[in-house]
């Protein structure tokens, strides 16, 4: 089987099921993406920043998510983040592929609680 054949089984594979549960483990190995358990402190401290500037600008938020996705996607495969990101686009449907978004930006915006709780006050 070509390389590329088996990468896309193994997106596929983390992505079945119902994605849309909070506790499936691709979205809680994405939680543990954004709060830098896989790239480090820094990683997190600039996912933090970003979320913090940009909570409240639903277009930056979609774009972060949707880069963010397809790099971790990418390097839990082993595969460029592009090609992630293509083979995501082709499991789902638009209108999944937006609902599944915004799970991924509520998951982010939950690293702020405490930020958002106190800016709301």
């Amino acid at each position: 089987m070509p390389r590329s054949a088996e990468v896309k089984e193994r997106i596929q594979r983390d992505l079945s099921g119902d994605i849309f549960d909070a506790n499936h483990v691709t979205r809680r190995l994405f939680r543990c993406w954004l709060d830098g358990s896989y790239k480090g402190y820094e990683h997190y401290q600039r996912n933090i920043a970003f979320l913090k500037e940009n909570h409240d600008n639903p277009r930056k938020l979609r774009s972060f998510i949707i880069s963010e996705f397809a790099h971790y996607t990418a390097t839990d495969a082993h595969c460029s983040p592009s090609y992630a990101y293509k083979t995501i686009r082709q499991m789902f449907s638009n209108a999944k592929l937006e609902r599944l978004n915004k799970l991924l930006i509520e998951d982010a915006l939950d690293l702020i609680e405490d930020f958002l709780r106190e800016e709301a006050a």
